[in-house]
């Protein structure tokens, strides 16, 4: 079970107005392979809840190589990598018909929820093998560009949060979608840095800014600001027309 699988198929609900799956939803379908594994092997999120430990996301790379529309058929892989320190490394993959189309690498702090503190990695024992990460997909941080412009404000609602009351990590890229010229386009490729909790009912100051890549497409930059002035995430994203 070192590498999970999971078997599905994209649900009509899960595309958007150009009919083609979200990148939020194609990342959701990664993260629940991720937790169908943990929960097969005893670490389910209500076990970790009693047990006082929460993994929380850190930062994530994520690439899409091709276009995904509705019903067609998926693996959603997931896998745990060798890690240190108090960073726990995942990786993840997309498949159809056998053919890599998405990929991911993510950091994950563990968190003991009792004492407020962090967990080493060599202190908590994961019951699976562990993988060497994906070798050319570093998780880099973010340089914001000098220039960063406020475009709006967006409101922390029912449909974004998960059982902890804040924003699902999965959920940001539909924050963002909201402020990109998405008409005939689809996200390629995202680096998402999560630094502080969005909570139900917050307001979210949302600035914007772009850089020129090296091959010359053009990248979006984001940062987010909670209304008690603490930065709430930072984001990379290209994207690319729809195939």
């Amino acid at each position: 079970m070192d590498e999970y699988q999971l078997h599905l198929n994209v649900d009509i609900h899960d595309v958007d107005y150009n009919g083609v799956a979200r990148a939020s939803s194609l990342l959701r379908y990664l993260q629940s392979a991720a937790q169908s594994q943990l929960t097969d092997v005893g670490l389910s999120y209500d076990r970790m809840k009693s047990n006082n430990r929460a993994f929380i996301i850190s930062r994530i790379r994520i690439e899409f190589f091709d276009t995904v529309r509705a019903y067609q058929p998926l693996t959603a892989i997931s896998y745990p990598c060798e890690s240190r320190g108090y960073s726990f490394l995942r990786c993840y993959r997309l498949e159809r018909d056998g053919v890599t189309i998405g990929r991911a690498a993510s950091i994950w702090a563990l968190i003991d929820t009792e004492k407020k503190s962090l967990v080493r990695v060599d202190q908590f024992h994961f019951p699976v093998p562990v993988k060497e990460p994906i070798p050319d997909l570093p998780i880099g941080h973010i340089r914001l560009p000098a220039e960063m412009n406020f475009v709006g404000t967006y409101a922390v609602r029912y449909a974004d949060v998960d059982q902890n009351r804040h924003m699902n990590n999965t959920r940001y890229l539909d924050l963002f979608s909201e402020f990109l010229p998405m008409e005939g386009k689809r996200i390629a490729a995202v680096t998402l840095s999560y630094l502080n909790e969005a909570p139900l009912g917050d307001e979210l100051r949302v600035e914007r800014g772009t850089a020129t890549a090296e091959d010359g497409a053009t990248l979006w930059y984001f940062r987010t600001t909670r209304s008690d002035g603490q930065v709430n995430a930072e984001a990379e994203i290209e994207l690319c027309e729809i195939e």
